[in-house]
């Protein structure tokens, strides 16, 4: 078991998660933890979220044909817009 300090960040307080605890949670910067009280004390830590390197993204050939449709489209042209 291993100790964290706390420290006051602006009006709240907060802690710096040692690498280990990050590699172990597989959390990088930006990515939420779920934090659920225990009892006595005793907190669970669980990443909300797979860590971004974890990421799955489907291949072009595994779009819909409406997806391919929007990838494909032009942009709009704006310049009928009024300004205000």
């Amino acid at each position: 078991m291993s100790s964290i300090k706390i420290r006051k960040i602006g009006n709240s307080l907060g802690l710096i998660l040692p690498k280990e605890i990050q590699d172990s949670l597989e959390v990088a910067e930006g990515d939420l933890i779920e934090f659920t009280h225990i009892e006595n004390k005793k907190v669970l830590l669980e990443s909300s979220l797979p860590h971004h390197s974890q990421w799955k993204f489907k291949g072009v050939n595994e779009l819909s044909k409406d997806d391919k449709d929007w990838l494909d489209a032009d942009l709009e042209d704006d310049s009928h817009v009024q300004k205000w």
